[in-house]
């Protein structure tokens, strides 16, 4: 925190002007010799608001009269007394009271444009503090680790470390042995995945081969089915037309000139009877083959069936395998990241009780180093945030809203006469 040199307020110091007054402060301050530390100091001084200031509160000298006393050089050094008569008095009164009033006005509207400002600069400063204190957490925790990782590696011996010590080696044993489990599911995993794709592979080959023998002998029965329909179709329409000619014959055996007819349809009849004959001596022959072939057919289907019920019994079996192998997989890969997860809790408190308890080891001074600096900058850091916060309830909230007010009330007065220009 550094005061105002105009107001005297307080003020944080990431701030380059005052939170009250608005202005901005000096570059540097005075030197213990009582001159300016710099070039920016000397023309801080120099200023014209500067010499202004110093002006008005240095004191006159002046000649002997009432209320004065005299100095060394014949001069009077007390504060002069003007005799003022009521109408002066009256108008120095009121002009120094428009202008105070317009200059608070000027300053309260001004000082909008401060508490923004300000805000913004708290805000910008304060997202970079928390992003340099979380990082400074961040690169603490690994220090820490690094420290007990260092005294696992060094051998570090002392008697605040010597039960962690036992849990690491323990926790570091039931990783191991997770570790070993693991290859040993993940080597009967592949074994077990190997065996059955063989045997999927095996069961879906001999299914392949019956349904290839059913396929062919359905195609055979479909074959004989049609042919023997076929020969069916013609007996039937043998056997019609040789109705028709006996029908004919009877009709020419009455007619008195047809024997030359009748000779005719004897003829026609006797070649459909032997046609008859012959598709039924063909399909007396049929019958047996379309029995046979399908039994043939119904037994190698039955024979793919159960070659498909053997190869989807195969597929069900390698799935529950191979999930319950994964099943084991997992959970030896949970085991064996609890395992290390433990080991790193337990070398995380190892470091933690090697900073509290401090060895005498000189491999691990520049991991002591190291922390101390990264705890003192989140110390720092938090402090900052701790100022920031403070410095945030310093604003002057009635000359904000009095500066609100007036810019608000001006914006309307000006949407007024607009409105009024306008309309005329």
């Amino acid at each position: 925190m550094r005061s105002c040199l105009h107001c005297a307020h307080e003020n944080a110091d990431h701030l380059p002007y005052c939170s009250q007054c608005g202005r901005r402060f000096a570059g540097t301050t005075l030197s213990p010799d009582g001159g300016y530390a710099s070039a920016r100091g000397q023309m801080a001084a120099m200023s014209p608001s500067a010499v202004m200031s110093r002006t008005m509160l240095a004191t006159p000298p002046q000649r002997n009269g009432a209320g004065s006393s005299k100095g060394a050089n014949g001069f009077h050094t007390g504060p002069q007394t003007l005799a003022m008569g009521p109408a002066a008095f009256a108008r120095e009164n009121g002009s120094s009271r428009s202008t105070n009033g317009l200059r608070g006005a000027g300053d309260s509207i001004a000082y909008i444009y401060v508490f923004l400002r300000g805000k913004i600069h708290a805000g910008e400063r304060r997202r970079r503090l928390i992003e340099e204190r979380d990082g400074a957490t961040t690169l603490l925790a690994g220090a820490i680790r690094d420290l007990g990782t260092t005294v696992l590696r060094e051998g570090v011996q002392h008697t605040d470390l010597t039960g962690l010590l036992e849990a690491i080696g323990r926790a570091e044993a039931s990783r191991e042995g997770a570790i070993a489990d693991l290859d040993a599911a993940e080597h009967q995993k592949a074994i077990e995945e190997t065996r059955l794709a063989s045997q999927e592979a095996a069961f879906e080959a001999e299914w392949k081969v019956a349904d290839g023998v059913s396929t062919d002998a359905d195609e055979v029965l479909r074959a004989a089915t049609a042919e023997s329909e076929r020969v069916r179709a013609r007996l039937g329409r043998v056997k019609d037309e040789r109705a028709r000619l006996s029908r004919d014959l009877d009709a020419a055996a009455a007619a008195p000139d047809g024997k030359s007819r009748v000779d005719h349809l004897k003829h026609d009849d006797e070649g459909a009877a032997a046609e008859q004959q012959t598709l039924e001596a063909q399909i007396a022959r049929l019958e047996p083959q379309l029995a046979d072939l399908r039994a043939k057919s119904a037994s190698l289907r039955a024979a793919a069936g159960a070659a498909r019920s053997k190869l989807d019994q195969a597929l069900v079996s390698r799935r529950q395998v191979a999930s319950a192998m994964a099943a084991s997989v997992a959970g030896h890969v949970r085991d064996r990241s609890n395992a290390e997860q433990e080991s790193a809790t337990l070398t995380e408190q190892l470091g933690r009780a090697t900073l509290q308890a401090r060895p005498a080891v000189s491999s691990l001074l520049s991991v002591y180093q190291r922390v101390d600096r990264l705890q003192e900058t989140i110390s720092d850091r938090t402090n900052e945030l701790g100022a920031l916060e403070r410095a945030s309830a310093a604003y002057d909230g009635r000359k904000l809203s009095k500066g609100i007010g007036l810019v608000t009330f001006l914006l309307a007065a000006g949407v007024v006469a607009l409105w009024w220009s306008m309309r005329r």
